[in-house]
């Protein structure tokens, strides 16, 4: 009996494996959030293994859900029973879902070898306030006391009392133009900034939070300051720097809070005229753009406490809602954090009671003092990117004066951290400061939209990881709530950055809900004429080109079609499809004979020869195409065939307009002109190689040097690695002479810069933004290339993948990681004499064919599909899991190899 017993759950356990584990739910690809407000949630899981199982993965998966976790086993709201599938992406199959709703899930899985995994962690979601109805009773208020330049800004407060037991207690809230917002004197988020860009006309973006933990029984205070934010655009105090101005929109906010007891009974307390407010506060400006003004003598400390004495309060008056038209809706990315604490590097006395602090590094985010002073003093803080010769700051590429200023009350070391704006900067100089300071007595944090880091680079040249270093830094300043240009003088959404950049940010960072807020803000601010314009939201509005640009509005179309094939966001491209059709349709009224001659051009690029004609039409060309795929995608017949026509119509017409037969290249013969024409399979096959070598040769008379602008340069790295030239590329990032990154880096750019030359001009150019991602194409480049993790054409969300390592120039090791929807991807080769070695590890549910350079290829379990002797490349087919390949390269097959690797 014992010994059948034994057997009995030997075969249980290969039954119950734990080979394929998932983890990492998500809803809405958010890990737990609160206050979503779509109608069906898509609920997703990675998988991974204990073991190296190859190419075991997922064949079913059960999810069960409940209101409570314990419900979860004895008493389901949905059980979606086994299904047959290997998709780690579901949509909510589950009753409707209600304001307010909670919802625990989790999910398990059977592998192709028929073991089901353990139950996953518990992950949860909240359903947040669908209808504008569910608001009531609470209604806008504000502090009619407020006036510019004579009050501070305005604080309000709610007393409440608790006589039961807090089962859990959950906050709604919008502040206009920014908010914080405590309980009991404690800081209910980590998230800052709120609550971030949208068009409040069009849009009302509330948050929710979990305010259980601070309350007790008895007194309790929910406290929320306001600030202006972009919202209220007007002249700051001191002739701060502005970049707009717009009508002085009140300050105010709407918030509903809801307890629930453990007898089941609730209350509700929302704003309304009971609530206390005051404007006698310390922070007296907020500038968005110029900075802050902070008076500590005025300190109103233990305001947000039940202690504190608001008899001097007066009740909050009821404002107006913000626009009657506009949708409440819930935040649909993460929050802007802080991700980073960076310290000095040093702190230069420059007399006059003067001092600089370098922080060694430019970058997004917040200062903060730990300083002392008599009360009274007040002392300046001015960032800066740059210093001066003599050593003080420099202004000149951010807008000036930007500054902060801060009296001290006086009760010895003082802290202060801004609360309504973010600065770029790696300067910091303090002024009026009465004593010598200590490096340690200031710090910064980096902020940005608190993504998950998804992707990692390394290599065995230096000069190429401090490029990535810089890009991901610029990339990092600029990821607030939407993609802006530039953390000072501008902090706008500028849209060719967004499409532009986008393959090169994902492979770093995951934006999957991030770019689809940042899609929303697109077509929220898309005009009735279906033209997109240039930022959105729309806050500046500008004129002729700098408005309606075919490369910057045809983010509508690129940028959900760039979430689709990297995370199968399809129902984005459902949502937003009769956006994309009108963009489209604009662009084509204003086409004469499929050519679009107007726009910016290819900004900033060295050649400035291009012809608008030839940018308009890319870009016209770009959407057609895209438009093309993405009703391919959604099973659209008869309008793919019509987009995919039109894009055709637009590549023969480029041909026919820009070709120049005698010299076989395009328009001026740019390289923008060449790789535009390559890329969009406009010139005939007898032609391609003539405009390839007119390319080539270009690159090489300017000393391997790129003459590409801001929408050129993706192209060109994408061109030149298609025709197997990986090579020139990897020239192009080994200069250190202008124009070139290694330029920028050489002269002290520690993020990527505007303009080519960074903080040194070469061409007798003007300074410029020393904190720009817009030519952070190359990161791309290096975990397609040379970490050589290749998304096949037709794949979505990396199911079919080419590992292709570049072997360029003197590169012997390179290692790449990348997280996938469903896993991980890692790559890392070395090149030890004649040795080729490369390891890779597949996420479960993809495949990958994997291309070995050399001679005498081995494979650990790879599956052999072809070799080419004449490329001196074997290709093995492999599954899920990690693998070993080998081979010899000799002297002059790596030479072959820079040339037929693609």
């Amino acid at each position: 009996m014992l010994l059948y017993l034994f057997v009995f759950l030997i075969s249980l356990r290969n039954v119950w494996s734990v080979g394929l584990q998932p983890y990492s739910l998500r809803t809405q690809s958010l890990h737990d959030p609160l206050g979503i407000d779509v109608e069906i949630p898509l609920l997703t899981w990675r998988i991974r293994s204990s073991t190296n199982n190859r190419g075991v993965n997922q064949e079913a998966y059960q999810i069960r859900s409940a209101h409570q976790e314990e419900d979860l086993y004895r008493n389901p709201l949905w059980d979606s029973g086994k299904v047959l599938s290997d998709s780690a992406a579901v949509s909510w199959a589950g009753p409707k879902l209600s304001s307010r709703e909670r919802i625990c899930w989790q999910v398990r899985l059977w592998d192709t070898d028929g073991q089901i995994s353990e139950w996953s962690n518990v992950s949860l979601f909240e359903i947040g306030l669908k209808n504008t109805k569910d608001w009531d009773p609470a209604v806008w208020i504000e502090n009619k006391e407020y006036v510019t330049d004579n009050t501070s800004l305005p604080y309000f407060i709610k007393r409440f009392t608790i006589s039961n037991t807090i089962l859990s207690a959950r906050l709604w809230i919008v502040g206009l133009g920014q908010y914080i917002v405590t309980m009991n004197g404690q800081s209910i988020t980590s998230a800052v900034l709120n609550p971030g860009y949208f068009d409040w006309n069009k849009t009302i973006e509330y948050s929710t939070y979990n305010v259980t933990i601070p309350l007790r029984n008895g007194d309790n205070v929910l406290g929320v300051a306001l600030g202006k934010g972009i919202y209220r655009a007007e002249k700051p105090l001191g002739e701060r720097y502005y970049k707009f101005l717009t009508m002085p929109h009140p300050m105010k906010l709407i918030a509903q809070l809801q307890l629930n007891y453990t007898d089941k009974s609730s209350q509700t307390i929302v704003s309304d005229s009971s609530w206390l407010t005051t404007v006698t506060g310390p922070l007296l400006e907020s500038s968005w753009y110029g900075g802050e003004e902070y008076d500590a003598r005025k300190e109103l400390l233990g305001w947000d406490t039940s202690t504190y004495d608001h008899s001097t309060w007066k009740m909050a008056d009821i404002s107006s809602i913000p626009n009657r038209n506009a949708t409440y809706r819930a935040r649909e990315c993460p929050p802007i954090q802080l991700v980073e604490e960076i310290a000095a590097v040093s702190v230069t006395d420059q007399g006059h009671d003067t001092y600089v602090f370098d922080f060694g590094v430019n970058h997004a985010g917040w200062p903060e003092l730990s300083m002392r002073g008599t009360r009274g003093t007040t002392i300046t803080m001015r960032p800066a990117e740059l210093l001066k010769s003599d050593g003080t700051i420099n202004q000149i590429t951010e807008g000036t004066p930007i500054y902060d200023r801060y009296t001290f009350s006086g009760n010895g070391t003082e802290k202060y951290t801004p609360t309504f704006r973010y600065h770029g900067f790696r300067y910091l100089q303090v002024e009026n400061l009465t004593y010598k300071p200590q490096i340690t007595d200031l710090k910064s944090y980096t902020l940005r939209v608190n993504n998950d880091v998804a992707g990692t680079f390394n290599s065995s040249i230096e000069l190429l990881n401090r490029i990535h270093k810089i890009v991901d830094r610029a990339v990092q300043s600029n990821m607030q709530s939407v993609f802006t240009d530039c953390p000072h003088r501008e902090k706008l959404g500028w849209l060719e950055e967004t499409h532009l950049v986008f393959p090169a940010i994902q492979r770093f960072y995951d934006i999957q809900a991030h770019g689809r807020s940042v899609v929303r803000r697109i077509a929220e601010a898309q005009l009735s004429n279906g033209m997109v314009p240039s930022i959105a939201p729309e806050y500046p509005i500008f004129s002729g080109a700098f408005r309606d640009e075919p490369n910057w509005g045809n983010s509508i179309i690129l940028l959900p079609l760039y979430l689709y094939q990297s995370y199968g966001e399809k129902a984005l491209l459902e949502e937003f499809y009769s956006n994309m059709v009108a963009w489209l349709n604009y662009l084509t009224s204003h086409a004469n004979d499929n050519i679009i001659s107007y726009g910016l051009g290819d900004w900033c690029a060295i050649d400035q020869s291009t012809p608008l004609g030839v940018t308009g039409t890319y870009g016209y060309w770009m959407s057609a195409n895209g438009l093309a795929t993405i009703a391919k995608a959604l099973n659209k017949t008869i309008d793919a065939q019509k987009y995919s026509d039109l894009a055709l119509n637009i590549s023969f017409a480029f041909h026919k307009t820009f070709f120049n037969d005698t010299t076989h290249t395009y328009a001026t013969g740019s390289q923008a002109a060449d790789v535009f024409a390559l890329e969009m399979g406009a010139v005939p096959p007898a032609e391609q190689e003539n405009v390839l070598a007119h390319l080539i040769n270009d690159i090489r008379q300017r000393i391997n040097h790129t003459s590409s602008g801001e929408v050129s340069l993706p192209s060109w790295f994408r061109v030149l690695s298609h025709y197997g030239h990986d090579d020139i590329v990897y020239d192009f990032l080994s200069r250190t002479d202008s124009p070139s990154y290694g330029y920028a880096i050489l002269h002290g750019a520690t993020s990527l810069t505007e303009d080519w030359d960074g903080p040194v001009p070469a061409r007798g150019q003007q300074l410029s933004s020393q904190n720009h991602f817009m030519f952070g194409a190359v990161d791309e480049w290096f975990m397609r290339s040379l970490a050589s993790i290749q998304q096949a054409a037709d794949s979505i969300d990396y199911r079919i993948l080419h590992i292709k390592p570049a072997f360029v120039g003197d590169i012997s090791f390179v290692e790449a990681t990348y997280m996938t929807t469903r896993g991980r991807i890692r790559t890392e080769w070395n090149r030890i004499g004649l040795r080729f070695i490369l390891k890779v590890t597949i996420p479960h549910g993809s495949i990958a064919y994997v291309h070995i350079p050399g001679s005498n290829a081995t494979s650990n379990y790879g599956t052999l599909v072809d070799a080419f002797s004449t490329k001196k490349m074997t290709v093995f087919k492999i599954e899920s899991g990690s693998y070993t390949f080998k081979s010899i390269i000799l002297i002059n097959e790596t030479a072959d190899q820079e040339i037929n690797l693609y």
